[in-house]
């Protein structure tokens, strides 16, 4: 019997503890989530070494940067000798050893003499699952994950008599997993509990000054879904729901009624050419203390324009800038007017012969539109109810109207996509700003795999749990 400690949390414990033959474990970012799902594997590794087990994760990088790395942390903690992709050596024995032809996608542990079997399969294809058989099963962020995939994990709990799985996952609004685990969860087969990163911090495991600049990196909303362990739906409602009267301001927060030509102008850039216009929204950083503000202090719009005469429109409203421009990635391929060369190139010989300072800023192809909404969403106001985005709503009318209107709406293939209501004036402006914004105050940190938390609860491995704090 190994006699390290495991450091758990009570909500670790209580979801390695949970009766119920299937638990998820939806938590906030730091709340150990991965390391739940580690321990839990370790568990059956040293209590029923006789049995296969089976861990899955969405993707390659979460597989290997986080779901495998944490298991293998704690696999040397215990001095538990594993293998991974290889036949196990020699001088293990036979224990209840499964022959394979290939090891692949295979990881092999040595515990009491016996050769514990894990299989390991990414799991954004259901299709390699086919064919194998286990009696215990972990899967990590599922977020991502089909119900289909879990519906054949399921078909796939034959080995024997014993079954138990655990999933561990951040919330994705009210999907499968909320439906399969919350909605229906009866106290025998499916149950969950939801750990808001607030309680690491409670715990002691992440500062609280961390916590706070993590939270303003989000929208409300968003920072309930990653933070709060909350099913929120992002994609739903008005896609700029975050905006307000407190963004809608005809000087900016340090004065300036209009931009100050000492320091660089910003312009989001929309190409259109009829019937939808094509818009530019123009604004600046703040200066000093107002560094973490932007402004937006007006447009330029116009139909039937190439971008030669809007490039001169934008000189003549607004001379004597060094311009820094941002938009669409389509404008670096084609030309919405058909006037010769691309948009970026027609915008480039324009300022070059009149000898106009300037950098284009455009990649080879846009953001994610969800992602693009929400670093938008982040500047109106974030997860702390600060505001670091203001727009002039008289000079800015496109803008201010794409705000207060532009929805979701759901395609036919399942995803979300900015809802126009019919009106080709929409969406243009908001577009080309958030392209800016995108690029000068990207997102937080949505989707990134990070270390996860241990802490100071002790239990011990294949043995019952010694101190849990109540749930």
């Amino acid at each position: 019997m190994i006699k390290k400690p495991i450091e758990l949390e009570a909500w670790q414990s209580a979801a390695l503890l949970a009766p119920m033959t299937h638990f998820a474990m939806f938590g906030g970012i730091g709340a150990g989530k991965s390391a739940t799902g580690a321990i839990f594997a370790i568990h059956h590794i040293t209590t029923y070494p006789e049995l296969t087990g089976f861990i899955g994760a969405n993707s390659y990088d979460q597989m290997n940067q986080a779901t495998l790395r944490e298991l293998m942390y704690w696999l040397d903690h215990y001095e538990i000798e594993y293998v991974v992709d290889q036949r196990p050596p020699a001088h293990w024995g036979a224990g209840g050893r499964k022959e394979f032809k290939k090891y692949s996608n295979i990881l092999s542990c040595y515990y009491n003499n016996k050769v514990v079997t894990i299989f390991t399969r990414v799991l954004s294809d259901p299709n390699p699952l086919r064919g194998v058989e286990f009696s215990w099963y972990w899967i990590d962020e599922t977020r991502d994950t089909d119900r289909y995939t879990h519906d054949v994990i399921l078909g796939r709990l034959r080995e024997s008599q014993y079954r138990k799985g655990l999933i561990t996952t951040s919330t994705n609004g009210e999907d499968w997993a909320y439906e399969r685990f919350v909605k229906k969860a009866d106290g025998k087969k499916y149950g969950s509990l939801h750990v808001a990163t607030i309680e690491a911090v409670r715990a002691g495991n992440l500062p609280q000054a961390y916590y706070d600049d993590l939270r303003s990196t989000y929208s409300p909303l968003m920072a309930m879904q990653e933070l709060d362990a909350l099913h929120v739906n992002i994609l739903g409602g008005r896609a700029y729901y975050a905006q307000g009267e407190y963004n809608r301001k005809t000087i900016a927060p340090w004065g300036d009624e209009f931009p100050d030509p000492s320091r660089p102008l910003v312009v989001g850039c929309d190409f259109n050419f009829q019937p939808a216009p094509c818009i530019w929204v123009v604004g600046q950083e703040g200066p000093g203390e107002w560094s973490d503000h932007f402004h937006w202090f007006g447009e330029v719009s116009g139909v039937e324009l190439s971008t030669h005469d809007m490039t001169m429109r934008l000189v003549n409203q607004y001379p004597n800038f060094f311009y820094q421009f941002f938009g669409d990635a389509s404008g670096n391929r084609g030309t919405t007017s058909n006037a010769g060369e691309h948009d970026y190139a027609q915008m480039n010989n324009t300022l070059t012969d009149l000898g106009i300072e300037f950098t284009i800023n455009v990649d080879q192809a846009n953001p994610m539109v969800k992602d693009r909404v929400e670093a938008f969403n982040a500047q109106l106001k974030n997860g702390l109810g600060q505001t670091h985005m203001t727009y002039n709503h008289q000079t800015c009318p496109h803008l201010d109207a794409d705000l207060r209107i532009v929805g979701w709406k759901t395609s036919g293939d399942g995803k979300a996509k900015l809802d126009t209501g019919g009106d080709v004036n929409r969406t243009h402006a908001s577009d080309g700003a958030g392209y800016a914004i995108f690029k000068l105050r990207p997102p937080g940190r949505t989707g990134t795999i990070g270390d996860t938390i241990r802490s100071p609860y002790i239990s011990l491995i294949g043995e019952t749990t010694q101190a849990v704090r109540s749930w």
